[in-house]
């Protein structure tokens, strides 16, 4: 393939699509393997592989591509998480987790985490099928275009979905395309439709809401912003704090008609549990803030949560959050 001009083949990233993602189709369109065109770009000291490349991608990987493709700097780099960025979490980490991130737990080509996540709906319906980046986001677990729950693995297999080693192991006539799981050649597409539980329309509406935010379709509204995202993450690692011990998730789960158990308490944090754990606890935090002041009031009555839990390691928190839980800690020391 001729070095120094714009491939025979080069596919632009869509509006939402992931690097990586972007990365596969461009191989793919140039028949060549993901690992020999990474080599042609990135020679053999360096390899993108062995790093969660969507999460951060250095200057580098990016401008190799950007070079052979015609796409801008800042279309690429658009491809990644860090978009996200002073809206999901407010500083860049290069290691350790990153907030509402899920944890891909790549180990050189290898994969053994569920940072990935898919609607078999809306690959069906791509003209052009590609994974969208708000899809490794740990809060985003239904489609709210088809209403469908998001799939964290292959339903065949049970294998996470790394659809970029469609090639690893196989003659590239042999390749998979990006629609089938690489361990078992399951066809995506086919994975089984299951509506998103939901306690009731107004959390519903919220959740909607927000994920079409994410997804860029709409207006991200005032309330969604940082220290919203800050207070439901925050809420959601209480209902697994050891400390808390399951007690705030006792007090929420009987009131919400969907509820299907709770989420065992855990020191790993939201961005590391599987899809029906995460979604559990999101909805029961979007219950919550559907009327803080009186149900965290109801909550911390009702001996289900400490003010401590719900300030713990919690740095820049907004103002109206600190108001309605300070009110705890005052009423506490009058009593």
């Amino acid at each position: 393939m001729p070095h120094g001009r714009l491939w025979p083949a080069h596919p632009k990233p869509l509006s939402d699509e992931l690097l990586s993602s972007w990365m596969v189709r461009v191989a793919e369109a140039n028949a060549i393997k993901l690992q020999t065109m990474s080599r042609m770009l990135y020679g053999t000291e360096r390899t993108p592989w062995n790093r969660d490349i969507d999460r951060f991608a250095p200057k580098w990987l990016l401008k190799e591509i950007c070079r052979y493709t015609g796409v801008t700097y800042w279309d690429a780099f658009h491809t990644t998480l860090s978009t996200y960025r002073n809206l999901l979490y407010s500083r860049r980490r290069l290691s350790g987790q990153l907030t509402w991130v899920l944890a891909n737990l790549n180990y050189g080509t290898s994969q053994r985490g569920f940072g990935m996540q898919f609607c078999p709906l809306c690959l069906t319906e791509d003209a052009v099928p590609y994974f969208r980046k708000q899809w490794r986001l740990a809060l985003y677990t239904y489609c709210p275009v088809h209403q469908g729950m998001l799939l964290d693995a292959c339903p065949s297999c049970g294998a996470s979905v790394s659809y970029f080693r469609r090639d690893f192991g196989r003659d590239i006539k042999d390749a998979l395309d990006i629609l089938h799981c690489h361990s078992c050649e399951f066809d995506l597409r086919h994975s089984k439709f299951q509506p998103p539980p939901m306690p009731d329309d107004d959390v519903h509406r919220r959740f909607d809401t927000i994920l079409y935010s994410l997804a860029n379709t709409r207006p991200i509204s005032y309330s969604h912003q940082h220290g919203f995202f800050a207070v439901l993450h925050q809420l959601c690692r209480v209902m697994c704090m050891r400390e808390n011990n399951g007690r705030l998730q006792a007090f929420i789960l009987p009131q919400l008609s969907c509820s299907g158990g709770s989420v065992q308490h855990t020191a790993r944090p939201i961005e590391c549990l599987r899809i029906s754990d995460r979604h559990t606890l999101l909805i029961a935090a979007l219950w919550l803030l559907g009327d803080p002041s009186l149900r965290l009031k109801a909550a911390w009555e009702n001996k289900s949560v400490r003010y401590t839990n719900l300030v713990k390691d919690f740095s820049n928190t907004p103002r109206w959050y600190s108001q309605v839980v300070s009110r705890f800690l005052a009423q506490s020391h009058k009593a």
